[in-house]
């Protein structure tokens, strides 16, 4: 389908919605795919704390997903 059908369909579509959360959805896909090449910076105190992160993580301070699964279980269970 050439890329002009593509958009008739898509706006048609669109124009039938009436659905706040779903049109929200879709400008946030269409929001993320135009942005593909805009470069990313991470906030000094995020970047602060995934050094940290990462820090914790050659010290060994992990805890496996099924360990968390395993301790969310129990917590749901209480």
């Amino acid at each position: 389908m050439a890329v002009i059908e593509l958009k008739n369909k898509v706006r048609k579509r669109i124009e039938s919605l009436n659905d706040e959360h779903l049109l929200e959805e879709i400008l946030n896909l269409i929001d993320f795919e135009s942005d593909k090449e805009e470069i990313y910076s991470i906030p000094l105190d995020h970047q602060k704390e995934l050094e940290i992160s990462l820090e914790q993580m050659k010290n060994g301070n992990t805890i496996s997903n099924d360990d968390v699964n395993d301790i969310l279980q129990k917590w749901i269970i209480k």
